[in-house]
């Protein structure tokens, strides 16, 4: 009997239902495309490993060092060799159209094709040294015939001409230059380049594992596996990308499934509401608790699994276009899997069922009585002893954990701030239904000036049930404060760093080689000479062995531009300059040491003495390392006499920029940088972050406007008789629908405030706890971005009202009347 009911009720009320399925939906493909983009992530290092591996039967490579081509020639004469290739890979700075150099890489056009990992897309392959071919994405806004200006490691030019462009998968993490060149321009380019893997095919009849066995037993001294083992290689080395990205969608997926849940439960809240007299009727033919708990429950499994397999399809779409925004280049791929389809449409079931237990359990207390009485309009929803003591309970913990963030290292104060976030956000949830009524109240106040009757409607209708108007201001208030918390802590980052910047750094300009090669020992002198330049100071990072602490990364810079051109953020001592037998240490490092200032530190056989302890920003060209010294300190001290970073440092104003452009054309490799670009370059990793995490959370916030509309419109059934009598009144469509209109928009301001609020206070607590000297993260309103979401959000509330609004508008006043 219980069943025949569920699906009665379910052919009878669509409608009432349709916008909880959307709701899960959503929420479910959310969770699909996450699973789908991270095994899309997989699936194209599968295909980038596949290309740069295909044809290959054995790959030789040593840990030793370098690969030569005796070795190679030696190899190809072992029998069973079809073909033997060298992969040699070499940095090759490139002007792009605008003669801007930037970074690149070169490989060799093999002579078997079978070895060669990519396809020809336009054009052909080069044929002679003075012709190149590059990676579509490379060459998209070059044509065939076009000269191509590539820099070698001396900083000589070479011009090739493009004759073709040629497709792979993305490289995914494995590496995979963009300029092709034949093996004789290689050796123009870099007379030097070393082979880093040969790769051999083996003949017709010859197997891999054969072929294995007799390379090892023809050359000695090196590694030599199957082209299957290579590619397992391959794909372990970059699994750790694709396990972080698995990670940083799902704790959005999370986000997503727990709005969803709380829109399920406040619409199964409503609809058991409106279904009491039924439920009581049905106690009354006989019925059990049970029988109605299962019912209810039976409802919301087949909802839960209509909607999760529309968010399975959906979720594919979420997957192809976070892939083509992030990377419009490369190729979209949407694997399906039985993980993904179990793991979703599973999930989507499960939310939805344990959304609905209390609804469902809050059905089985209806008693039969219920069934012979008729219902009477009243304010409901009153809040509960229980929802107060569980509210100062939070209240209580998230003090507690705002007192104990302070005082405490960065990385505790951070967990505990989000911690006293979360006790917060539970908080207001609880108490929520306490807010809500002064809150409506106190809008319809506001706007009733200016909006009129509807405003009042509005008011009146939102207080009518508070605890209702809470729940469906809640799912807004998580995805807002999650918005905000991100969105005003990015700002802070952003700010700190541009500020420690201009603290630390007091050039203008920063000089830095696009190649491996350093820059010219006398560059700095040639620079300091220029019109307009008061300094320039060589700066340059290098390991260091530091007495048992094994080998450090520091940075050498000239004594006299410590406290002139470089200010790092002093925690102890003095760094007003520096001298030989000096250093001063990165706050890590001191704290890893033990060390502190008028300490001495044996490196190699030279002894340091401690003058300072500071923190630094990290900045393309400026990266101070772990401790610093003066630059002629450098050479005694140095780890294997290597260098890993070199730039210069150049006081002077922007007005002087075309003079060092113009001095700079005598070192091709040197590359001018503004700080202000500094600045540009940092904060667009920062946006492009912050953009990501906005559109993630998007989804969620657009489950909460579905939850607000299918409140809106479980209400406007509920309200049939009301509105009908309104109307007969004098109250037009227009005026009822505005109504409903300003109610959705009252009920996102509450949402809204609570969520702005706790995630910019949230926000303001980490920037207190979690700076440093070196870099200090200021507490920055980002107003543009926060306007941008409360204007979104008042401004879709109307929409969400809108086909509620509609249907109320279309009711007949006659039979709205005799609605009971």
């Amino acid at each position: 009997m219980m069943l025949r009911t569920v699906i009665a009720g379910l052919k009878a009320r669509p409608l009432r239902l349709l916008l909880s399925a959307v709701a899960i939906a959503l929420g479910v493909a959310f969770v699909a495309g996450s699973f789908v983009l991270s095994d899309a992530v997989g699936a194209g290092l599968r295909a980038a490993v596949a290309v740069d591996t295909r044809g290959v039967d054995a790959s030789i490579s040593s840990k030793k060092g370098p690969l030569d081509a005796a070795l190679l020639d030696k190899v190809r004469h072992v029998p069973g060799v079809a073909a033997a290739e060298a992969r040699v890979t070499v940095s090759a700075p490139v002007r792009d159209t605008a003669g801007h150099l930037k970074d690149s890489g070169a490989t060799a056009l093999t002579a078997d094709e079978r070895l060669r990992p990519f396809d020809l897309a336009t054009g052909r392959f080069p044929a002679t040294a003075s012709e190149i071919a590059m990676a579509e994405e490379a060459a998209r806004d070059r044509a065939l015939g076009s000269p191509v200006t590539v820099i070698d490691a001396q900083g000589g030019s070479h011009t090739f001409t493009l004759v073709g462009t040629f497709s792979r998968p993305t490289d995914a993490g494995i590496g995979a230059p963009p300029l092709l060149l034949l093996p004789e321009a290689m050796r123009e380019l870099a007379p030097d380049s070393e082979i880093g893997r040969i790769v051999v095919r083996a003949e017709p009849g010859i197997s891999a594992q054969r072929l294995v066995t007799d390379l090892k037993g023809a050359i000695d001294g090196v590694d030599v596996v199957t082209g299957k083992t290579a590619a397992g290689l391959l794909l372990s080395q970059a699994a750790s990308y694709s396990a972080g990205l698995a990670k940083f969608f799902t704790m959005f997926a999370v986000l997503a499934m727990v709005v969803a849940a709380m829109v399920i439960t406040n619409s199964f809240t409503i609809l058991v509401t409106q279904r009491a007299r039924e439920s009581a009727l049905l106690r009354c033919i006989g019925a059990g608790k049970r029988q109605v708990f299962t019912g209810v429950l039976a409802e919301a499994a087949v909802v839960g699994a209509v909607a999760s397999v529309v968010g399975l399809a959906g979720g594919f779409g979420v997957a192809a276009a976070l892939q083509s925004v992030a990377a419009p280049e490369s190729p979209v791929y949407l694997p399906l899997t039985v993980r993904t389809v179990v793991a979703a449409l599973s999930l989507g079931v499960l939310v939805t069922m344990l959304a609905a237990a209390i609804p469902a359990w809050s059905a089985t207390r209806v008693a039969p009585v219920e069934a012979l009485r008729t219902p009477v309009e009243g304010k409901t929803g009153r809040t509960s002893r229980a929802r107060v003591v569980l509210a100062a309970a939070l209240l209580a913990g998230a003090i507690s954990a705002v007192v104990l963030s302070f005082g405490t290292e960065a990385e505790t104060g951070v967990a505990l701030s989000i911690a006293a976030m979360v006790a917060l956000l539970g908080a207001t949830l609880a108490i929520g239904p306490l807010l809500a009524g002064p809150v409506m109240r106190m809008l319809g106040a506001v706007f009733a000036p200016v909006l009129g009757q509807p405003a009042k409607l509005a008011a009146l209708n939102a207080d009518r049930n508070p605890k209702r108007t809470a729940a469906s201001a809640a799912a807004l208030t998580i995805g807002l404060a999650v918005v905000s918390l991100t969105t005003t802590v990015m700002a802070g980052v952003e700010a700190g760093q541009n500020s420690a910047l201009d603290e630390q750094l007091k050039a203008g300009f920063v000089v830095s080689s696009v190649s491996v090669k350093p820059l010219p020992p006398t560059l700095a002198d040639t620079l300091a000479a220029v019109p307009g330049v008061e300094a320039a100071a060589p700066r340059t990072t290098f390991s260091s062995e530091l007495g048992s602490q094994g080998a450090w990364q520091l940075a050498a810079v000239r004594g006299d531009a410590v406290g002139s051109i470089l200010r790092p953020a002093v925690i102890a001592g003095n760094l007003d300059r520096l001298g030989p037998g000096e250093l001063a240490m990165s706050s890590q490092l001191a704290k890893y040491t033990g060390s502190s200032v008028g300490d001495t530190i044996q490196a190699g056989s030279v002894p340091l003495r401690v003058v300072a302890v500071y923190d630094a920003v990290s900045a393309p060209g400026v990266d101070l390392g772990l401790g610093l010294v003066d630059l002629a300190q450098m050479p005694a001290i140095a780890y294997r006499d290597e260098t890993h970073d070199d730039s210069i440092l150049v006081k002077a104003p922007p007005s002087a920029r075309a003079a060092l452009e113009k001095a700079l054309e005598a070192a091709p490799l040197a590359k001018l940088t503004s700080v202000d670009e500094l600045k540009d370059q940092a904060s667009e990793k920062i946006r492009s972050t912050l953009n990501l995490m906005w559109a993630l959370t998007a989804l969620a916030v657009l489950i909460a406007f579905a939850g607000i509309a299918n409140t809106l419109s479980l209400s406007v059934l509920e309200r049939t008789r009301e509105s009908a009598l309104l109307r007969a009144l004098g109250l037009t469509r227009g005026g009822l629908g505005a109504a409903l209109a300003t109610e959705s928009v009252f009920i996102a301001l509450l949402g809204a405030a609570c969520g702005l609020v706790l995630g910019i206070g949230s926000a303001w607590l980490i920037t207190e706890v979690a700076q440093s000297a070196g870099q200090p993260l200021l507490f920055t309103l980002p107003w543009g971005r926060l306007g941008v979401l409360l204007g979104a959000a008042v401004l879709a509330a109307p929409l969400a009202a809108l086909l509620p609004a509609r249907r109320a508008a279309r009711g007949s006043l006659t039979a709205g009347m005799a609605e009971q």
